[in-house]
Parts: C-alpha cells; structure tokens; sequence
C-alpha cells in the first residue's frame, strides 16, 4: 500500500513538472487550493520516502524524493513569476535566437587620410553644397576659400555677394565675400554651415580648405606623406 502511495503520489508530482517544463503551464491558471495540495503531496512523499531510508530501501527513496525536490522547485519558481511560462521550446527558441544574432559592426570614427602632392600640398576631393570639386588643405587659412567658378557650381549666388573681406598675400590684398556654405564634404567627414569665402574671378587658382572645417574634427595631424583627418 505505501509503495501504491508513492508511485501515485510521484507520478503525480511528475505531471506537474512535465506539463510546466514541457506544456507552458502557467501557475496563473494554479488556484491556491491545487497548489495547497501539491505542496502537501510534496510532504506526504517525503515523509514516506523517509520511512522506506529507516527500512533500509534507500533505493526506492531516492526517486520519489528526486520527484518531490524537483516539484518543489517549480512551485516555488511559479510562485515567485506567475507571469512567465517556462517551456522548454521556449528557452530552445531563445538559445537559437541569441546565436543567430549577427554582430554589431565595428563604428569607430570617421576618418580620411590624404596623400601628399608632388609640390607637398595636400589636395582632397571634396563635394560642397553637393558639387564636386578639389580642395587644398590649408591650415593657414582661416575659412574654406572657394573660386567663383566653384562657387557658382556650388548654387551660391554670386549677384548678392559682398566683396569687403580683405585676404592679405604675398601677391598683395584682394577682397572675398562672406558666405555660409550649407554642407561640406571630404569623404566620410561632413560638416554643416561652415563659414567660407568667395574670391573674385580670377583672383585664385585653387579652393582652400581652412580652419572653419579642420577645427570642427576631432584630429588633424600630418605624418610623413599623409594628412589624416578624423571627425
């Protein structure tokens, strides 16, 4: 009859790990007074388990306690979340969604690296306000300093500009516009609303890449026969 007892009383405790580890039964659907009486049958199998180990058949304890520990703990797992469902198709879908996860690329910072020319000037291609066109770095020159064919290119109207901004050379002084370009471009760097300079016609032969977009990056250092810029 105890043996009877047992076997009923595990076989039981068994359904209630199967049909939670494997049938997603949630303990919502629990009312107190089935998880009173599991709690109880946990007890009872213990208590006889006990009884069976004073008689010498440890063996036979074994499994019914094994049953009644791991009950247990799935009660009181239950009891602490009655929100979540264990299954265990869940956690395979879990461990096989965190493997398919692709990894995030690396983003580091932007960055150009330009070669030096063979008079050791630093030319990049550039596009501003969308038009492409060649650019000298100059870190002697205090804004991006465009020609006025260039800048024309670039959509800027040259019939409302002011040419009172003196530019002093070795070739003497000539006078610019101030204008506000509304993109600059080299590369992968971009920079918004930068202060540049029209010069007159014919007064310069190559567009200036000066410090109102090089002091906006993070670096700007020259090694060698490179120019590195970094945003």
């Amino acid at each position: 009859m105890m043996l009877f007892s047992i076997i009923f009383v595990a076989l039981g405790l068994a359904g209630i790990v199967g049909a939670t580890v494997f049938g997603g039964l949630s303990f919502t659907a629990i009312p107190d007074l089935p998880a009173a009486g599991s709690v109880l049958a946990i007890l009872v199998v213990l208590y006889l388990a006990t009884l069976l180990s004073h008689r010498g058949e440890r063996g036979l304890a074994f499994w019914p306690t094994l049953l009644a520990c791991l009950s247990g703990a799935v009660l009181v797992a239950g009891a602490y979340n009655k929100n979540a469902s264990l299954m265990f198709s869940d956690l395979l879908s879990r461990a096989k969604t965190a493997d398919e996860t692709p990894a995030l690329p690396y983003s580091g910072p932007a960055s150009v690296r330009v070669r030096r020319s063979d008079d050791g000037s630093f030319f990049a291609n550039s596009e501003i306000n969308g038009a492409t066109m060649s650019v000298r770095i100059d870190s002697g020159a205090a804004t991006v300093v465009l020609k006025q064919s260039d800048a024309e290119r670039a959509g800027i109207d040259l019939s409302g500009l002011n040419f009172d901004t003196p530019l002093r050379t070795a070739n003497g002084t000539s006078y610019l516009a101030p204008v506000r370009l509304k993109s600059v471009r080299i590369g992968p760097l971009v920079m918004h609303d930068v202060e540049g300079l029209v010069a007159r016609a014919g007064s310069l032969n190559e567009n200036l890449l000066g410090t109102s977009f090089l002091r906006r990056l993070a670096s700007y250092e020259v090694a060698g026969n490179f120019a590195t810029l970094r945003q």
